[in-house]
């Protein structure tokens, strides 16, 4: 091999990391400038090993512990756990301390996919709480307080919920009723909040997840704080949870080689925003009012209210929709990267995700307002018809056993799959929201979507055997594992 074979990765990473773009996707810190110079100077020197004073994650006792107690002060957490692996470590260790095999607990259809995974991964079984649809904004939106409660009502025997608040819409749940509802029962409340770190440190956020009285909340700081990628943090929130087994978990789940550069990040990200974020993301929701006052005017491309269908939102997650334009909005999220170097969050059919941090500054949020406001001027208005096109249809879900989700499978062409049982997760990536989960029961529609959405250009995992739509891929060579029959 020649020598630059060696390195396709280190050269796609320089590529990139040599464009002049603006990064309006995670992580929080955007390219290393929500880190002081300091910091971003000593970061290499950091990778370190349990060293005498560097304490050690596993067994905290020294400034490690000490880094812990100060997060969990700030995010008003009885106990907060340093994660290493993202939110997904954080899922799984919550899934783990609190319930056994066999226990039935409701989960919102439109989780994660680690919430799946966990779920299979500790045998427990799911009972899926099916979130709505906005077909004016063509936008998936949570399940409100009644719908948990008639799926509370018909399932009393399951030990706990599992909600996910904010999505990544920055659509917030019914947090505040659905704690009381569940607490009332005897029932623990579990919340996915990786989209939610900086809730916090500003009155302008949503309630956080702990202040509306979830028992345990995992957190992605690296999504929205200065905090490199992995960065997560697990708070438990109330007495109903055992923090000796909490923290059995979180071991077992972790490395035994703990980065401290990730760790250091978590406290920097913390130290940060607990001491200046209110006034930093006082800036920067200011400065996001006066762009969503000047984007209003826009005639085809539209953003996402503050407000949804009674549902709160993030005001610093930006959403932009096409459903009134002539283009998807994978096509706006393309034509902003390569006419004008705005690199997105992720796109949909119909929006387009933007995250801003308190890592942005003028020139980004002006770059982006331009932009927009240009290419709403340049598009055509909607010639596609706005029609109903979930991603969500109710099939039976009999999740299978791990050894069955992990070597029982065959695979057969997408068109042909329906009546069968789908062998693994197929989700659109991102958001990593699940079409199909494993041991759900594959049905026309859920074909449909899938075919609608290959074919408007998005990342499908789970889906195999074609190269992708806009690179000369076929819908007929799409293949999709099932259970045998």
């Amino acid at each position: 091999m020649k020598k630059r074979e060696y390195f396709p990765l280190i050269s796609a990473l320089e590529e990139i990391a040599g464009k002049n773009k603006i990064m309006m996707h995670m992580p929080g810190h955007k390219g290393g400038k929500g880190f002081s110079e300091s910091f971003r100077d000593n970061l290499l020197r950091f990778d370190l090993t349990e060293l005498p004073g560097l304490d050690n994650l596993h067994k905290p006792s020294g400034v490690i512990g000490r880094s812990m107690d100060a997060c969990a002060k700030a995010f008003g957490a009885i106990k907060s756990f340093f994660l290493l692996n993202g939110s997904t470590s954080g899922i799984h260790a919550m899934l783990l301390s609190c319930f056994k095999k066999g226990d039935r607990v409701l989960v919102s259809r439109n989780c994660h996919y680690s919430v799946i995974n966990g779920l299979i991964l500790f045998e427990i079984e799911p009972v899926f709480v099916m979130p709505c649809y906005n077909e004016e904004w063509q936008l998936v939106i949570p399940a409100g307080a009644e719908e948990w409660e008639k799926a509370l009502y018909n399932n009393p025997d399951v030990k706990g919920a599992i909600v996910t608040s904010p999505d990544y819409y920055g659509l917030c749940a019914p947090v505040s009723e659905l704690a009381g509802m569940m607490h009332a029962s005897g029932k623990l409340l579990l919340v996915d909040e990786a989209h939610g770190a900086h809730f916090a440190f500003s009155r302008k956020f949503p309630p956080t997840a702990l202040s509306s009285g979830a028992d345990m909340a995992v957190q992605s700081f690296h999504k929205t704080l200065p905090a490199l990628t992995q960065a997560a943090v697990l708070h438990v929130g109330s007495t109903r949870v055992d923090i000796g087994t909490v923290q059995k978990a979180v071991s077992m789940l972790t490395t035994t080689s703990p980065s401290y550069m990730i760790m250091a990040s978590i406290e920097y990200a913390c130290g940060l925003v607990g001491t200046e974020g209110e006034k930093i993301y006082g800036h920067l929701l200011e400065r996001l009012e006066i762009m969503k006052k000047e984007l209003s005017a826009m005639d085809k491309l539209r953003l996402i209210p503050d407000e949804l269908n009674g549902f709160e939102r993030d005001p610093s997650r930006i959403v932009v929709n096409t459903a009134n334009s002539d283009i998807s909005g994978f096509d706006l999220a393309r034509i902003l990267s390569s006419e004008y170097g705005i690199y997105a969050e992720m796109a949909d059919e119909y929006n387009v995700v933007f995250i801003t941090t308190l890592s942005d500054g003028e020139g980004e949020i002006s770059a982006l307002q331009q932009s927009l406001k240009e290419i709403d001027r340049k598009i055509g208005r909607g010639k596609r018809g706005t029609r109903s096109e979930k991603i969500f249809y109710s099939g039976g879900c009999i999740m299978p056993d791990r050894w069955s989700y992990l070597q029982c499978s065959v695979n057969i062409p997408l068109i042909e799959s329906e009546g069968y049982r789908s062998a693994g997760i197929v989700t659109p990536y991102p958001p990593g929201i699940p079409v199909l989960c494993p041991g759900e029961t594959i049905s026309k529609e859920h074909i449909g979507c899938l075919s609608r959405l290959y074919l408007a250009g998005a990342d499908i995992h789970g889906l195999m055997g074609a190269g992708r739509a806009e690179d000369g891929g076929n819908l007929e060579d799409l293949l999709i594992s099932v259970l045998p029959r």
